[in-house]
Parts: structure tokens; C-alpha cells; sequence
């Protein structure tokens, strides 16, 4: 089983990610988190009280509440007018739908058999599709770009951060959830998708078709501000971008660190900017590498028990200057990461709040592939208490950037942070 965070995927389900591939309905709390450590001391503890549902393993355990459900179901199958036309498939599936959107939650849905492969895809190698990071609108009625995957098909479109998709091939998105779009715009390599988009400055929305195609998984690149020369106008630092939190993200920023340190950077701007999240394990390695043990996240779940997320590992960068780079669109696993480094003390943040998206979601397998199911499980914190969820996290700097800029004026506050730092170690 894999813990992850959730944001949207790649196309990506965008919050902090609890993805877990368990089968059936039932089951315990521990099937839901297996790949965590439980014997480390004092890891769980019950903080708050809840009433939660009973627990159902079948049928006969169903609360009398929901007893109009098979009610239905017994009478359709006794009386409707069309039986043998009946699939029982699609009456589950439509029940399943019904349910979960009686939540009111664009995180919690159902996902078709075809769109639970596409989403272990998502976090475990390359897959098919157009190459775009989306989320619902604040309003949870639309669909928004995050940002399209640098060299996709999406970004050699022209899609742009902050896009509405307003129609997927004429369909109006009106209501989507982030996996409703997501099930529908990814497909076979080849085939051509339409989004209808509203963009940010535009009067009447545009059309853009772009043709699928397969999508890169690297998720963290690196650029020298620097050329080697020791020329003085060359800031000496080295830009980290991560786009997402893959299971070889921790594992590529590791072997970019140690390029770092050969270029002789001395320090890093760490780019979490329209990054949606990914995987939580991954994400808690990746804050591993700049901090020195403890504290990474923590999370509550519904019945008030709180889990610690801390980083396991002595990291690789612990004593190079750092800021991190955030915007409006980053969330989930950027979110985690940010607050993180910014609660210890270890890193300055810099750009605008961000998202504030900080639900615990997992993704679980259904019986007879069925699909799946994602569910909002709980609420990530940061170290020192804060809830992600809606607040987000406020940057030590605030720097907006408009979409229309031609100068990065958040990279330039980063760079005037690190010299202040530099100039601080020097003096000392």
C-alpha cells in the first residue's frame, strides 16, 4: 500500500493523498495505513472525541437509516417495468455516486475501473494523457489548471496556469469533480481532447484540442543561476523546482542536491510554485533531506486520533542556505512541505498564501473491479498546530506575480533573502 498526498494529479488528485489500494468495503484503520512505521512509540494518540458511523463488514450491518437503499433496490427488482434490461453494475454504481456526492466533498467520489488504473498511473511511472495539474475552483462548480507538466502536450498548447476548463469535448464541467475531469481528459496517446477554456483576461472562451500523448514523470529540475565562472553578478545559488511528489521524487532531488553542492552553490531556492502534491511518503522524504529528524506533518482523522509524519533520515542539505518558492496554486504536498521547513525554523517562504488544501484522501480499490472510491479521511497540520485545510500557508514574504509578468519577481525576492542570510553568516 502506498500513503500519498492528494492535489491533483498529473492529471493528479490534488490534496495530501492517503493512496491506499485496499479491497472491499470493510476493514480497519491500519489496512489504511500499512505503510507507516506503527512501532514507533507514541505515534497515534486519540486527541478528540467523535461519533462516527458504525462499522459496516456486510449487509445485515447496515444502519436502519439506509434501509430505504435496499428498499429500492428490492423494488426495482420486483417491479420495474423492464427488468431483464437491468444492469446491476450500473444500479451500484449510480447508488456508490449518489452517496458519496450526498457528502458534498469534490475530494470524496467514485472512479471508474478504467480511471483507478489511470490513477495508480498517475504516482507510479509514465502514463497517457495531456500533461495537466487540475483542481476544482474555490467554489468546488469548476475546473481549474494548476499548470500544465513542462513539455506536454498541454503546455506546447498554450494551457496556462489558472485556466478554467469549462467544457471537455463540448460537455459542460459544470459540477465536475477533479475526478470526473480527470477520468475524461486523460486517455489513449493519439486521440485528440477538446477543453473549452476561460482564460484569465480573455472576454470569450477558446477551444483548444490538443492530442494526447505520454507524459514525463521527472519531477525535479535544477538551474544554476551561476555559470562556474565566479562571475559577481551571478547570484551563487541554484534553483530546485519540483513539480510534483512522485515515488522518485525523493530519490531525484537527492542525486540534485549532490549536483548542487558539485556546481559549488551556495544556496538553493527550493520552487514548490503550481506544484498540487503527490505523494505523502515522498513528500515527507523530500522535507527529510533539509531537516535534521522530527516533526514533518501530522494529521487527525475523523475519530480525533492524530497520526506524526516526522522525517526519519538525516538529510543531505542541512546546512545550505534555503527559501522556498510559493504561489496561489500550490497546495496538498507543497503546502506540507512549505509549512514544514517554515515551522522549524529551517527555510523563509516567499510568494503568495497558497491553496489550502489539506485533506487526508485515500484511494480504495472495490470489489470484482469495481473502481474505486477516494475519501476524505482527515486533516493535515503543520508542526506547530496549523491546519492547512482553507488557511493554507502565509508566506514569511508575500510577493504576488501577475500572470501577465515578464520579470519573476518572487525569484528575485528569493535571491535578496538568501544574500540577507549570506551576509548574516558572513558577519558572524
Amino acid at each position: 500500500m502506498l500513503k500519498s498526498l492528494k492535489r491533483w494529479s498529473p492529471l493528479f488528485i490534488g490534496a495530501i493523498m492517503v493512496f491506499v489500494v485496499a479491497c472491499g468495503g470493510g476493514g480497519d484503520d491500519n489496512a489504511a495505513t500499512a505503510v507507516v512505521d506503527d512501532e514507533l512509540p507514541g505515534r497515534d494518540r486519540l486527541i478528540a472525541s467523535a461519533t462516527p458511523l458504525p462499522v459496516i463488514d456486510s449487509p445485515k450491518d447496515i444502519p436502519e437509516g439506509l434501509d430505504p437503499v435496499w428498499e429500492t433496490f428490492a423494488a426495482i427488482a420486483r417491479e420495474y417495468v423492464e427488468r431483464e434490461n437491468i444492469d446491476p453494475e450500473a444500479l451500484a454504481r449510480g447508488a456508490i455516486r449518489g452517496m458519496l456526492d450526498a457528502l458534498d466533498d469534490p475530494y470524496t467520489a467514485y472512479v471508474t475501473p478504467t480511471g483507478f488504473e489511470r490513477q495508480l498511473e498517475s504516482f507510479q511511472g509514465d502514463f497517457e494523457g495531456i500533461g495537466a495539474q487540475i483542481d476544482n475552483t474555490p467554489d468546488g462548480q469548476r475546473i481549474i489548471v494548476v499548470a500544465p507538466i513542462p513539455d506536454t502536450p498541454a503546455e506546447r498548447a498554450g494551457i496556462k496556469s489558472g485556466d478554467i476548463i469549462i467544457a471537455v469535448d463540448g460537455e459542460d464541467t459544470e459540477g465536475w469533480s477533479v475526478i470526473d475531469a480527470v477520468n475524461r481528459i486523460r486517455g489513449k496517446g493519439g486521440t485528440p481532447v477538446d477543453l473549452t477554456i476561460q482564460r484569465l483576461g480573455e472576454l470569450d472562451p477558446i477551444v483548444v484540442t490538443i492530442v494526447r500523448g505520454t507524459i514525463p514523470t521527472a519531477s525535479v529540475f535544477r538551474r544554476d543561476l551561476h555559470d562556474g565562472d565566479d562571475n559577481p553578478a551571478d547570484p551563487p545559488y541554484s534553483v530546485i523546482r519540483i513539480t510534483q511528489f512522485t515515488e522518485r521524487t525523493p530519490e531525484e532531488l537527492r542525486d540534485v542536491i549532490e549536483d548542487v553542492k558539485e556546481a559549488g552553490s551556495e544556496g538553493i531556492i527550493l520552487d514548490v510554485r503550481s506544484n498540487p502534491g503527490g505523494l505523502l511518503d515522498s513528500t515527507v522524504d523530500v522535507a527529510a533531506e533539509f531537516l535534521s529528524g522530527g516533526l514533518v506533518t501530522y494529521e487527525i482523522n475523523g475519530r480525533g486520533v492524530r497520526r506524526d509524519w516526522p522525517a526519519h533520515t538525516k538529510g543531505t542539505a542541512l546546512d545550505i542556505p534555503l527559501v522556498v518558492l510559493v504561489d496561489q496554486f500550490s497546495a496538498s504536498g507543497s503546502e506540507v512541505l512549505a509549512a514544514a521547513l517554515q515551522d522549524r525554523g529551517r527555510a523563509a517562504i516567499i510568494g503568495e498564501q497558497t491553496f489550502g488544501k489539506g485533506s487526508v484522501n485515500i484511494l480504495r480499490e472495490l470489489r470484482e473491479d469495481e473502481g474505486g472510491i477516494y475519501l476524505t479521511i482527515g486533516r493535515w497540520y503543520t508542526p506547530n498546530g496549523g491546519l492547512i485545510e482553507g488557511d493554507g500557508v502565509i508566506p514569511d514574504v508575500t510577493v504576488e506575480l501577475p500572470f501577465d509578468a515578464e520579470v519573476d519577481l518572487q525569484l528575485d525576492a528569493a535571491i535578496e533573502q538568501l544574500n540577507f542570510q549570506l551576509s548574516i553568516v558572513q558577519a558572524s
